[in-house]
């Protein structure tokens, strides 16, 4: 009989398929690797730990249990990269058995909570914020996927207190009311259609378009990666916030796609085909099934604010041995964009580490920003972070960071902030 180890290994890749795509599995098996959205990375997380009602089926079909007992599971499991924790041919039958489920509403989500503080005597502060989301998600055959994000905030971070053009917590931003009362707010809600099997993809409703241009493998969730938000997306990148809008993409070889998405400057639903922001992409993934996987993205976009005046992003990462991971971004603004929005360009660079500290994952991440205000008076603001995250179990993990930042906002300002996440999902 196969181990409950490996039951998980399996599941985790079949769920994702089963439950929300009914297609090949998140680690790029098929061309709907590409086509996936960042939001759903924590709804598909959490359906892999549905392990013991699945475990109970599998147990109950001797053939699926036959199949699988030749798949061969490393003993640090943990360290196995993640496209070689589930093989295509031996879920198959996995797949036939759980996949069939349109239809039905899926609930999970996930909880921060962040205390931060300034070590700096002559401008001390501490702040705590927390964070809750919760995601629900349906299919519809397989080729039509439901998506909501619910989402409430409270507390404001540092930058309540730090003068900077970055934000030193990506997930603070309280919706509280003015009158004092906790708001649950629609972060995302959108339909996902695939065409071709998942070569072409529509996706409309109120998105974030963060989640589809300047992606990248190590620094773009706030979740379980760096906090500080010019290492979660390019500070130059002058997007606008979740709002209605639509993306299209094709994919071509199962490597190369090509994008291109409109949405709403503001979030409003109102005289909804002006004031457009429009934005398109090109990207592949190099090696994917090794442990060298490379990605590049390389995106443009025009904002009306701004008399549709252009900017540009790259973003990249580059795998190396399987556990150490390198990643840069540029971002570069025209003068009529960068004088509405403040920022000229910026970049940032930096690496993570994969470990096994205490027989649970860890990672250790590093990074460097410099951001270049388009005031020629002003000095580049530069930023550097560094964590420790460490799994305690399938649904906790703890990290630690701190964030340097000199010359805020272009003057003399210099932050030196010490931080604690507790990340929760389920």
């Amino acid at each position: 009989m196969i181990t409950r180890a490996l039951i998980r290994l399996l599941i985790f890749g079949s769920i994702i398929n089963s439950l929300v795509f009914g297609q090949a599995n998140h680690n790029g098996n098929s061309d709907s690797e590409l086509n996936q959205s960042d939001s759903l990375k924590m709804v598909i997380d959490s359906l892999g730990r549905r392990l013991d009602v699945l475990e109970n089926q599998l147990k109950e079909n001797p053939e699926l249990d036959s199949l699988l007992t030749g798949f061969e599971a490393a003993e640090d499991t943990s360290l196995i990269p993640d496209d070689r924790r589930s093989r295509r041919k031996q879920l198959d039958a996995l797949l036939e058995l759980i996949s069939q489920r349109p239809g039905q509403l899926f609930f999970n989500g996930q909880a921060n909570a962040i205390i931060q503080g300034n070590l700096q005597k002559d401008n001390q502060f501490s702040t705590a914020t927390g964070s809750v989301n919760l995601f629900a998600s349906t299919s519809f055959e397989n080729n039509i996927i439901l998506f909501i994000d619910l989402e409430a905030i409270g507390g404001n971070g540092p930058d309540e207190f730090a003068n900077t053009f970055t934000s030193l917590n990506g997930d603070a931003g309280s919706t509280q009311s003015d009158e004092g009362f906790d708001q649950v707010l629609v972060n995302e809600a959108w339909m996902e259609f695939l065409f071709l099997d998942a070569i072409f993809t529509v996706t409309a409703g109120k998105i974030d378009l963060t989640n589809y241009f300047d992606n990248n493998a190590i620094a773009n969730d706030e979740n379980s990666q760096f906090i500080s938000s010019a290492l979660i997306n390019n500070t130059s990148f002058a997007v606008p916030s979740n709002s209605p809008g639509f993306r299209i993409r094709t994919t071509l070889l199962k490597r190369f796609y090509i994008q291109f998405a409109m949405a709403k400057a503001e979030n409003s639903g109102s005289d909804i085909f002006n004031n457009l922001y429009k934005i398109g992409g090109i990207g592949f993934k190099l090696f994917p099934h090794s442990d060298y996987t490379a990605e590049f993205h390389l995106f443009g976009y025009m904002h009306p604010s701004a008399d549709d005046q252009f900017g540009l992003g790259l973003s990249m990462s580059q795998t190396i041995a399987g556990r150490f991971t390198i990643f840069g971004r540029y971002g570069n603004n025209e003068d009529q964009l960068a004088e509405w929005y403040s920022v000229k360009s910026a970049w940032s660079a930096g690496a993570q580490f994969n470990e096994n500290l205490i027989g649970e994952p860890s990672i250790i991440g590093i990074a460097y920003s410099s951001t270049k205000p388009i005031d020629e008076s002003l000095k580049n603001e530069k930023l550097t972070e560094f964590y420790i995250r460490q799994l305690i179990n399938a649904w906790i993990s703890l990290s630690a960071h701190y964030q340097y930042v000199w010359d805020g906002m272009g003057t003399e300002n210099k932050y030196s902030v010490l931080g604690l996440r507790v990340n929760f999902t389920f």
